[in-house]
């Protein structure tokens, strides 16, 4: 459950961050809701008090519920590679994220959702224990070291549901939280496709690393490690090394071959070229030229058609949590419009079975009508 907030002043703090993200000034706002400027300032500031009906069109108009204001933001995870600058819209991903938080509590809290949660082990320090812990990923999901097909599903098994929704450009590309004992992921569906499944990899052991998000050099380590890991759960060494030997023989040049490595395991390109030096198939030299002659759609095409599948393209929903979403519509528990809203516009209104309540009440009227 959600921390409830105890002052106006966390409560106003909400109002203004919620405001804000609307795109709303102090004016625009205190206009829509017919008070004074200065009212709403006092409001952000928790001067003010606010009762059930002013409470209840801010947010409305903010497209929030009441429960949104009166609850703490899930503490997140967001993940911040180097290179990201400060000018990157983490707060965006962050509201999207405690927002699909929310909607997986509420699923869980009607009974229609339920995960088991397979935990890893924890306290990996070191480059080995990363790829150790990749490799114990693996054998919990009995999937061999071959390339990963459904991410998705994959990685609920090992309690983590993953979504993907369009932010948009400049928004920071993922982020995670736990909400009771599942973890929730969310990518920017705008990031590129490879980049997409290695973030997921990412966000297995994001857990351990949830209390420091700020940067520096322990930061770089952290992410090291996480990197570490992703790879080697996408790409096992073994795996890889032994399909570089096949490819060999079929292509004279490492960035032909890299190509195919690339779309058939569905990663991208420098993650790809990083993890073939790491595993000694290319030298420095030939790293460094290769991630900077990265590959456009016509080099993947001209190798043997190799292309990227276009998984997690925005929306993208867990799985379980759509089959959940559906469940509590079917038992009359969410109403049409809102199973629309969660399942984030893949489904409308008129794609809707009809719900088990109403099937059984005009079946019910049907029986009587034959008497």
């Amino acid at each position: 459950m959600r921390a409830r907030l105890r002052s106006w002043t966390a409560v106003g703090g909400r109002v203004a961050a919620a405001r804000e993200l609307a795109g709303f000034s102090q004016r625009e706002l205190s206009e829509r809701l017919g008070i004074h400027r200065s009212a709403l300032t006092r409001v952000e500031l928790g001067q003010r008090q606010l009762d059930a009906l002013e409470l209840s069109r801010i947010a409305e108009l903010l497209n929030r519920t009441v429960e949104w204001f009166l609850t703490a933001p899930a503490e997140t995870l967001a993940s911040r590679r180097a290179g990201i600058s400060a000018d990157h819209d983490v707060q965006r991903l962050e509201d999207a994220l405690d927002q699909v938080s929310r909607d997986v509590e509420l699923l869980s809290d009607v009974g229609a959702l339920t995960l088991a949660a397979t935990g890893l082990q924890s306290g990996v320090t070191t480059l080995a224990e990363a790829e150790a812990g990749a490799a114990e990923a693996r054998a919990l999901l009995g999937c061999g070291d071959g390339p990963l097909v459904d991410l998705q599903a994959m990685v609920e098994r090992l309690g983590l549901l993953a979504f993907s929704l369009d932010l948009g450009p400049g928004v920071i590309d993922c982020g995670y939280l736990r909400t009771g004992q599942v973890g929730v992921a969310l990518v920017n569906g705008a990031a590129i496709a490879g980049q997409r499944r290695v973030e997921l990899g990412h966000h297995l052991l994001a857990d351990e690393y949830a209390a420091d998000v700020s940067g520096g050099s322990g930061r770089s380590e952290r992410e090291a490690l996480i990197d570490a890991f992703a790879i080697h759960f996408l790409m096992p060494g073994p795996s890889v090394i032994a399909r570089w030997a096949e490819l060999s023989g079929e292509w004279d040049y490492p960035r032909q071959r890299l190509f195919v490595l690339s779309a058939e395991y569905r990663v991208n390109w420098s993650a790809v070229v990083s993890h073939a030096y790491t595993l000694e198939l290319i030298s420095r030299a030939e790293r460094d030229l290769l991630q900077v002659q990265r590959p456009t759609v016509g080099d993947y095409i001209e190798v043997r058609g190799a292309r990227f599948a276009q998984e997690l393209r925005s929306p993208a929903l867990a799985p379980a949590y759509a089959q959940a979403a559906m469940r509590a519509y079917r038992r009359g528990v969410i109403s049409a419009d809102r199973v629309v809203e969660l399942l984030h516009g893949t489904v409308t209104l008129d794609d809707l079975p009809t719900p088990a309540s109403d099937a059984h009440r005009s079946a019910a009227d049907g029986r009587r009508a034959s008497r």
